[in-house]
């Protein structure tokens, strides 16, 4: 059996069809979900870019320890039992952030589609088209990223094309293999946001006005209603792109029969917030002003296609991306004697359909303890989601619990724990569980479960 995954950065799962979405288009995606098992309560537990595909490659769920760091040489990846099982294994990816925390080192491939030469230069060619204060890093990650891409002409020049092209060219010359696992990894919609125009026209016709395309990672107050509704335009353009180009490497899958054989996963390490809940971004960059992982950060769209399945499935079971690892080995038939101890479980009893259950609670956050990787500017509250509920709790001194019961408010805009005390504190026991389970410091435990 082969394995392909596809992974997609800063991708929403509300902001694609098969998961309700009726504005933005995405036919590839959908296509797939019409063959995969949706889920529709996957969330991330280590947030953000790095440390959700640590948890992915490890099975385990690593926050409470450590946060953004290169991956240790301790520690056993997916990559590496697959290749003592037999497998070729390939990483394809134009995900810079994974270049220097170790990720390719594992792989017998590791193609890396960087930008080219000398794009430093450009810098200084780059206008700013809105106040620089309006922008994340006072706009110098805007400049960094427009220097980087002022070449692009053909929609072939933009990162996710390439990478797709790359690992349809990789299926071509390795299709005939009977064990592969190959991973593709996109940075793509992750800002700035320049699609092709056509792309962002279709979403935000004739547009006048300041032209935003990089988030502040703060509150929307600084937009105007139109600014918004451009800057929400163009991620909607952002992600059109990236499916029309994961459909090109769909197709190649799918002309060469790899349905058939191959175990298929496509997933995002996280979302973003567009304007909900007051914010602009995936999380806060003021240390003083933790952010909560509500649902359009934390929760993940998640497809996964069994060999040879033709039927859609759905399930509400909560799952993280620890448990690829563990689905992964043992649907690649590596002995559980020769996997090593995983916090994830294997989602295969979910995928044949014989359950809806499967983790009880998911433990979303960004490392705030003292461990290695902490990043210091980036704050952030921890996220307990169960199916029905959801408790957000912060630094005692920054930020006030919150409760939401998502089967009366599922865009989470009511605290209810005043008046469901006993549910909060049963959530906050499992946390106070998990995070000691995990090996997290006394104090970090004690400074995020009081209510």
């Amino acid at each position: 059996m082969n394995i392909i995954v596809i992974c997609l950065d800063t991708l929403r799962w509300d902001h694609l069809g098969c998961y309700g979405n009726q504005t933005v288009r995405t036919p590839a995606i959908d296509a797939l979900a019409c063959r995969a098992t949706r889920f529709e309560a996957a969330f991330c537990a280590s947030f953000p870019t790095i440390p959700m595909r640590t948890d992915a490659f490890t099975g385990n769920a690593n926050w409470p320890i450590y946060g953004w760091k290169p991956l240790g040489k301790e520690e056993v990846t997916v990559t590496s039992c697959l290749k003592q099982a037999g497998y070729h294994t390939a990483f394809v990816h134009d995900t810079s952030n994974m270049v220097a925390t170790g990720f390719g080192e594992d792989f017998e491939e590791d193609i890396f589609l960087d930008v080219p030469a000398g794009w430093e230069a450009n810098q200084e060619k780059v206008k700013l088209p809105v106040p620089r204060e309006n922008m994340r890093q006072n706009g110098g990650g805007f400049i960094r990223d427009r220097a980087r891409t002022m070449h692009y002409r053909h929609e072939t020049d933009w990162a996710v094309a390439r990478t797709m092209l790359a690992a349809s060219e990789w299926l071509e010359d390795n299709y005939t293999r009977e064990q592969f696992f190959l991973w593709v990894d996109s940075f793509e919609i992750h800002e700035d946001w320049r699609a092709p125009d056509y792309y962002t026209e279709y979403y935000s016709p004739a547009y006048q006005g300041l032209d935003y395309s990089y988030p502040n990672y703060g509150y929307t107050d600084i937009y105007q209603k139109h600014e918004l509704a451009r800057l929400q335009a163009r991620y909607a353009a952002e992600v059109s792109l990236t499916d029309r180009w994961v459909g090109h490497l769909l197709r190649q899958m799918e002309t060469m029969r790899l349905f058939d054989s191959a175990l298929v996963v496509l997933l995002s390490d996280h979302g973003m917030y567009l304007g909900e809940h007051r914010r602009m971004g995936k999380h806060s960059v003021n240390p003083q002003d933790p952010w909560p992982l509500y649902d359009e950060v934390a929760r993940l769209p998640l497809l996964i296609s069994l060999p040879g399945n033709k039927r859609p499935k759905r399930t509400r079971a909560l799952v993280q991306p620890a448990d690829l690892m563990p689905t992964m080995l043992e649907l690649a038939g590596v002995k559980k004697s020769d996997r090593p101890e995983m916090y994830g479980r294997s989602l295969l009893e979910v995928l044949k359909a014989k359950t809806d259950e499967h983790h009880e609670y998911i433990f979303s956050s960004c490392h705030s303890g003292s461990g290695p990787g902490r990043i210091q500017y980036l704050p952030s509250c921890i996220n307990v989601n169960s199916r029905r509920w959801s408790l957000c709790t912060g630094p005692a001194d920054m930020w006030e619990p919150t409760l939401h019961d998502r089967r009366k408010d599922p865009l989470q805009q009511r605290n209810v724990l005043s008046q469901h005390p006993r549910v909060a504190g049963k959530l906050q026991a499992a946390l106070r569980e998990f995070m000691a389970s995990r090996g997290a410091e006394e104090w970090y435990i004690e400074e995020f479960t009081g209510v």
